[in-house]
């Protein structure tokens, strides 16, 4: 596979030392739950975000980051999914397959998290979802799910 050159917005998210893991940017594509998408930028999308995804004997870690400059404090849900998964599977909390971590942003707009689960069986890949509530609709104010799904 070639390689590609970052955007340089997503460069300054992206964690550095990859340490073998696999750099994935994330863009703002609202998925279901199987990774299909739903809907395209209807987020605000104010944010940069990019993850290494480790995998190491049965566990998978992904090292995310977070710049947005314009919502100093805000707080992201950073969401590990397994797949394949079927889209009438919940995927937005914690469960069998998926695990959910906090990433807060800090006073000038950079955030930093990590989460892991154990591989479950029959899982071929991982993917990432980062959300930020919004109080006045189920649909999430910000979103950004992997631009890949990352085999393991």
């Amino acid at each position: 596979m070639a390689a590609t050159a970052l955007n340089p917005a997503v460069a300054a998210a992206a964690p550095t030392g990859t340490s073998g893991g696999t750099l994935v940017q994330l863009r703002s594509i609202l998925r279901s739950c199987d990774y299909s998408p739903i809907s395209t930028g209807a987020s605000v999308n104010n944010a940069t975000v990019a993850a290494v995804i480790r995998v190491n004997g049965g566990t998978v870690a992904a090292d995310v980051q977070l710049s947005e400059p314009s919502t100093p404090g805000a707080h992201f849900d950073v969401i590990l999914i397994q797949a394949p998964r079927a889209s009438t599977l919940p995927c937005t909390s914690a469960g069998p397959g998926v695990a959910v971590s906090g990433l807060d942003i800090d006073g000038v707009g950079q955030g930093a998290a990590t989460v892991q689960d154990s591989i479950h069986s029959g899982t071929t890949g991982v993917w990432l979802f980062v959300r930020r509530a919004s109080p006045y609709s189920q649909t999430p104010a910000e979103f950004y799910t992997s631009d890949f799904i990352k085999p393991v």
